[in-house]
C-alpha cells in the first residue's frame, strides 16, 4: 500500500552513503578499524567501559544470557509486553521464562511489583525493557534485585541514550543492570539497518562477552591481519554474533545525530499528547514521565473503544499504524505460562507514527481522525 504517513522512516543522508562508500572502497568489509571505532564512540557517548557492536539486538541479548550463565533450570522474569525476542533469547539457553506485568495503562513499562511476585527459587535474572524509550522504575528494581541476589538485563532496544534518576542522580539506561543491550534495525531511534550494542562495565563480563561474540576465539581476523596475532585458540562455545564494518560505518554517523533526533522525537510526543489530551477514549501512555529524560521510540496509545474502527479510519487515510505489541504469552509457543494482565485495555494499543521527519502538520491530521472516531 502506498501510504500518506509511514510508521516510521529512517534519517538516511548522503553521509551514510559516503561512509558505507569509503568502506567499500577499504575492501575490509569484516571487523576491523571501523568497528573499532564505532564501538569507542558508542561506549563514550554512554558513559560505559566496555561496548560490542553485535549483528542485532537478539544476538545481544543471548550474549547477555550466556554471560550470566542463565541455562536449564533457571528461570528469568521478562516483560509479558514486550517484543518476542525478549523473551526468546532466554528460551535460546534453556532456561524457563517468567512474565510479568506494566505498571499500568499510563506506564507500559515492566511493574517492580510484578517482577518480586514473581520470583521463584529458580530465578536467576531480570530483563527488563525501557519500552517505547521511556525508563523502567530502575531504583524499585534494582531494589528487588539487589534483595533476591538477581541479575539485571537491560533491553534497550527503544532506548538509545536515554536517562534515569536513581536517587536524584541522573543515569543512562543501559548501565544500571549488569548488561544493556540496544538494537539498531531500521526503525529504531539510530539504525544500521541491522545491528546491536552490548555493553557492561563489568570486566569479567566484557571477557566473556567478547569471547560469545566470536566462535570462542581467542584473537579475531582483523588481529591477524594487522599482524598482531598469528593464530588463536578456541576457549569457548561462541556464536557468529559479528557487525560489519559497512554497518559499522552507518552507527558513526548515526551517533552523530541521535542526540538532536531523539529531542526532535519529545517535541513530537509531546505534541501528540496536546493533540490527544481531551480525548476521553484514549489513554495517553507517560505523560506524566520526565520526558526531557526519555527517548519517545514509538508512539502508543491505548483506545478504550472502537479501537478496530479507529484503525481502519486511520488507514482508510493513509496513515500506517501498528500494535506494540501483542502480549508474549499470547502467543503459541509460550502459552503454558498462563500470564493474564491486570491492566485495562492493554489489547487496544495502537502505534501511531513517530520519526524525526514527522511533522506536525501530519500528527494534527492523525489525531483529526482519532479525534473524529
Amino acid at each position: 500500500m502506498d501510504w500518506k504517513i509511514t510508521l516510521s522512516e529512517p534519517d538516511i543522508t548522503k553521509a551514510e552513503l559516503k561512509a558505507v562508500t569509503d568502506v567499500v572502497k577499504s575492501k575490509w568489509f569484516t571487523m576491523g578499524a571501523v568497528t573499532i571505532e564505532f564501538e569507542k564512540k558508542f561506549s563514550e557517548m554512554l558513559g560505559v567501559k566496555h561496548a560490542f557492536a553485535v549483528t542485532n539486538c537478539t544476538a545481544a541479548l543471548h550474549i547477555a544470557n550466556l554471560a550470566l550463565n542463565i541455562q536449564a533450570g533457571d528461570e528469568v522474569i521478562v516483560p509479558a509486553l514486550t517484543f518476542v525476542a525478549t523473551a526468546n533469547a532466554v528460551k535460546y539457553t534453556g532456561a524457563e521464562v517468567v512474565f510479568a506485568d506494566s505498571v499500568s495503562g499510563t506506564d507500559l513499562t515492566v511493574s517492580a511489583e510484578s517482577i518480586e511476585k514473581a520470583i521463584t527459587k529458580n530465578t536467576k535474572a531480570i530483563t527488563i525493557v525501557h519500552y517505547a524509550g521511556f525508563p523502567c522504575e530502575m531504583e524499585k528494581i534494582m531494589k528487588v534485585a539487589k534483595k533476591h541476589n538477581l541479575f539485571v538485563i537491560e533491553d534497550c532496544a527503544h532506548s538509545s541514550f536515554g536517562k534515569c534518576r536513581i536517587k536524584n542522580k541522573i543515569v543512562s539506561l543501559g548501565t544500571i543492570g549488569d548488561i544493556g543491550c540496544f538494537s539498531f534495525f531500521s526503525n529504531k531511534n539510530m539504525t544500521t539497518g541491522e545491528g546491536g550494542m552490548i555493553v557492561t562495565d563489568n570486566d569479567m563480563l566484557a571477557e566473556k562477552i567478547k569471547l560469545l561474540r566470536s566462535h570462542g576465539m581467542t584473537t579475531l581476523t582483523y588481529d591477524r591481519h594487522k599482524g598482531h596475532q598469528s593464530g588463536y585458540d578456541v576457549v569457548a562455545l561462541g556464536y557468529n554474533y559479528r557487525i560489519d564494518e559497512i554497518r559499522s560505518a552507518l552507527g558513526i554517523v548515526q551517533l552523530s545525530k541521535v542526540i538532536k533526533n531523539n529531542a526532535k522525537r519529545r517535541e513530537l510526543y509531546k505534541y501528540y499528547y496536546i493533540c490527544l489530551k481531551n480525548n476521553k477514549n484514549v489513554i495517553f501512555p507517560f505523560a506524566d514521565f520526565e520526558i526531557e529524560l526519555s527517548t519517545p521510540h514509538i508512539m502508543p496509545i491505548i483506545v478504550k473503544e472502537r479501537c478496530n474502527e479507529i484503525k481502519s479510519a486511520l488507514k482508510n487515510s493513509g496513515v500506517q499504524t501498528s500494535k506494540h505489541y501483542d502480549l508474549i504469552p499470547n502467543f503459541t509457543l509460550y502459552r503454558k505460562s498462563r500470564f493474564a494482565s491486570k491492566v485495562k485495555y492493554i489489547d487496544n494499543i495502537i502505534t501511531l507514527p513517530l520519526y524525526p521527519q514527522l511533522s506536525k502538520k501530519n500528527i494534527k491530521f492523525i489525531c483529526g481522525i482519532i479525534n473524529d472516531n
